[in-house]
This record gives structure tokens, C-alpha cells and sequence, in this order.
């Protein structure tokens, strides 16, 4: 490129460091010193573009927040003066992920994004990956006709930037693997050599796809838009548990501009689901209890009233007696051991078509789905008042509560959500006020 340096390959790599912060250039300089690479480091995006002009780099590590040029601007300039191989940046950020920021990013030639705080050994793999390709490609440069061919393969290589990377054939046969690709599915590299890669995929993706690879969308989106993504699927291989993937596929073109290849990049995403499904669960769960939270209660009982083939139900609207003295004289532990019991209870006396939530504190919600009258109602209610009032022992101690308990009718009571619990909270209210009642009807 015009004003860098072309002199004789480097013995090291060369990786430029780009964050305002001393700070973090101190600790992503103690982390990759272990690597053997030459470091380079910028305070702004300026001075970065003066080093960029002046070395060889194989890979830019970058912070996207910076004052005067942020990230995306000192990438955009460093890609108008690349010359004709792009330096690969991978982003450092701490915003918030969003599909508009990684495309803003994607455009100015990043191959991928950190979020801080940074997994140490996450950085040092990805940026092995990127040194190490880079060294491949200077060996293949003696040749001009190679390094083009080899140029273009490591582009679609580096636009992926995940951890398991396999190289395919105009029709789909897998012909490299990297370790992490080998590593993440279990088997050797060579075993997978040859094969094609529908072969990888579960039945829910090659009836989507179809499983002729030269006809298939997939193909024809990488090599009319450039890349194919798959944000959730599963690698199917003999005799192992289906491995869930996010992949990426990628035209490979040749110094003729004609397709000669694929590059597939793929990352597990067993631990993303867990942490989303923990996301969820505690998003509609009582943390103590592990009911239906108060969110989940107001959703189901909104299918219920709009459903069209929905009958006639019903909603208790309950609330313990006495759990407050508990709570008071015998400590927080053995009151959340008292709900967690009572909740488990009532949980088990319920039909599969009815659900119990906690709303807060010692009130619960019942939606009766598969009850259409009054009597059946009351049965119910009678079966959990009497599960509620049976003794709990907790360390050696008998606790015991009551409950008062309201009942209403859809549509007898109320045609709309907000309606139909405003009548059973009323109706218990009705019983709480009397001693002698447990249930009452709106």
C-alpha cells in the first residue's frame, strides 16, 4: 500500500493495539506477550492510521469508544489505505450487542467483536488464529498466482472469525478443517476430510436447505450476497449428542472472480443457550418458588380469555393466612421453606391444563383452565386449601397456615383479564373477612 513499509518478511507477526486507555494497552499487552508477537501499540485512531502506514500488521486489536476518531472511523481509514489485503480488526467493546453495530463494524473490515470484560483466553485463540494465518499466506507469497488464490481464501476464513472453520469445495466436500473445528465435534480432522458437509447437518436443516448442495439456498445466498448464516441449528455426527451451532458460510472467489470454494465457520452455542434459557427462566419464574412469576400468570390468563376455543374457567385468587407471624418469629428461612412447600403442593394438586403462580408475598393465582363451572371450582379449591393447612415440619418445627380463597368465573364473572382477577381478589376478601369462610364466589 502507498507509504508502508515493504520490506523483507517480519521473523514475528506484528499486532497493533488501539485503545486510549494505558490501562488496557498494559493488560492486553501482559496477556498476548505470551504469544511472541511483535506489538505495536495507539492511544487514538490517528496515531494507529500513522503505524498502519508504516508496518506490516497481521491484525489490529481495536476499542470501539475512543474520543476524536472512534473505532469504526479509524478502521474505515485504515481499510481506503490497505491496499489490496485488508488488515483483519477485531472490536473491543462494552456496548450493548446489536445487529446494526456488528454490521456498522463489518463494514469497515472487523472480523469480529470482543465484549468486555475480555475472556483472556478467548483473545489469545482468536488472535492465534489471525497470526497464524497471516504467516501461512507470507509463506505462500513467492508465488504471485498463490498468494491471489490463498489471498481470497483467507479473506472468507478471517470474515467468519469463530472457533470451528472448515474449507469446502465448489460442491460442498469438506477439504481442511482447523483444530477447533475437530476439538468442538469431538473427532479427528482427518476423519471429516471428504465428506460433505450436509452430512454434518440434523434433518430439520437439510429439509430446509435441501441436500443436493450445489441446488441449495445456501449456496446460492453465499455466492449472490456473500455469506449464508444459520443463527441456531444442531452438527449431527454417528454415535454423539447433537451439538448446537450458530455457522456462517462464505463464497470463496478465485483470481477469475469465479466461485472455487466455501469456507464454513462455526462456534458452540451450548453455553449461550444455557445462559439465555437461565435468562428466561428467571424472567418468568419466582426465584424462591420456581413458579410462574405474576408476568407469566397475566399471559396465560390472556390466552385463556382470547382463545376462541376456549370454554368457560376459572381463577382463584388465594392468599395464606398466618404466614406473617411465622415469618416474624421463626426467620426468613423457615418462612421461604414454608412457601417453596406450600408452592410444591399446590403444584402437584393441579391438573396439567391449570397453573399456579406466585403474584408476591403469600399470594397466588390459579387459572383453572380445564374447570367450566362454579362446583368444580370450589372442588378444587377445597382439595388446596386442604393440602395448604396440613402441617409443614421444618427443623423439628410444625408450622401450619390458612388460606382464604376467591373464586370467578369466565365469562360468568368477567369477559377480560383485569376484570376476572379484580373479581376474585374481591371474593377473597369476602372470605378473609369472615372467619368462618375459607372460599368465596365473586
Amino acid at each position: 500500500m502507498e507509504g508502508r513499509r515493504q520490506a523483507d518478511v517480519p521473523a514475528r507477526p506484528k499486532l497493533l493495539l488501539v485503545d486510549d486507555t494505558p490501562a488496557n494497552l498494559l493488560a492486553y499487552r501482559a496477556i498476548l506477550g505470551k504469544l511472541g508477537l511483535e506489538l505495536h501499540e495507539a492511544e487514538s485512531g490517528h496515531e494507529a492510521l500513522s503505524l498502519v502506514l508504516r508496518h506490516e500488521f497481521a491484525a489490529i486489536l481495536m476499542d470501539v469508544q475512543m474520543p476524536d476518531l472512534d473505532g469504526y472511523e479509524t478502521a474505515e481509514l485504515i481499510r481506503e489505505h490497505a491496499g489490496e489485503v485488508p488488515i483483519p480488526v477485531i472490536f473491543i467493546t462494552a456496548g450493548d450487542r446489536s445487529e446494526a453495530r456488528e454490521f456498522r463494524g463489518y463494514d469497515t473490515g472487523a472480523i469480529d467483536y470482543l465484549f468486555k470484560p475480555v475472556n483472556d483466553k478467548l483473545l489469545i485463540s482468536k488472535v492465534r488464529v489471525l497470526t497464524d494465518l497471516w504467516l501461512h499466506r507470507r509463506r505462500l507469497a513467492e508465488s504471485t498466482d498463490m498468494l491471489r488464490r490463498v489471498n481470497g481464501q483467507l479473506s472468507g476464513l478471517l470474515r467468519g472469525a469463530a472457533e470451528g472453520i472448515f474449507g469446502l469445495t465448489r460442491d460442498g466436500v469438506i477439504d481442511f478443517t482447523n483444530p477447533a473445528a475437530a476439538r468442538l465435534l469431538g473427532v479427528e480432522g482427518a476423519a471429516l476430510l471428504g465428506q460433505p458437509i450436509f452430512t454434518l447437518f440434523n434433518a430439520a436443516l437439510r429439509e430446509r436447505v435441501g441436500t443436493d448442495f450445489m441446488a441449495s439456498d445456501m449456496r446460492r445466498i453465499a455466492v449472490e450476497e456473500g455469506i449464508y448464516r444459520s443463527t441456531q441449528t444442531e452438527f449431527v455426527l454417528p454415535g454423539k449428542p447433537p451439538i448446537p451451532v450458530a455457522f456462517s458460510l462464505s463464497a470463496v472467489d478465485s483470481a477469475q472472480r469465479q466461485t472455487s470454494g466455501f469456507v464454513l465457520v462455526f462456534n458452540d452455542i451450548t453455553d449461550q443457550l444455557s445462559a439465555q434459557e437461565a435468562l428466561r427462566r428467571s424472567a418468568e419464574h419466582d426465584e424462591l418458588t420456581g413458579l410462574p412469576n405474576r408476568r407469566i400468570f397475566q399471559r396465560h390468563l390472556e390466552r385463556c380469555v382470547h382463545a376462541d376455543d376456549q370454554p368457560a374457567f376459572g381463577l382463584l385468587y388465594l392468599d395464606l393466612n398466618g404466614f406473617k407471624p411465622i415469618n416474624d418469629e421463626y426467620g426468613h428461612d423457615a418462612g421461604d421453606s414454608l412457601l417453596k412447600t406450600l408452592s410444591w403442593r399446590m403444584a402437584r394438586m393441579l391438573r396439567g391444563a391449570d397453573s399456579v403462580a406466585r403474584l408476591g408475598g403469600d399470594e397466588f393465582g390459579v387459572v383453572l383452565a380445564s374447570c367450566s363451572t362454579v362446583s368444580q371450582a370450589r372442588q378444587i379449591a377445597e382439595r388446596l386449601l386442604e393440602a395448604i393447612t396440613a402441617p409443614v415440619v421444618i427443623d423439628g418445627l410444625s408450622l401450619q397456615c390458612g388460606a382464604s380463597i376467591g373464586i370467578a368465573m369466565c365469562p360468568d364473572h368477567a369477559t377480560d383479564a383485569d376484570s376476572l382477577v379484580r373479581a376474585a381478589d374481591q371474593a377473597m376478601y369476602v372470605a378473609k373477612r369472615d372467619p368462618g369462610v375459607s372460599i368465596a364466589v365473586a
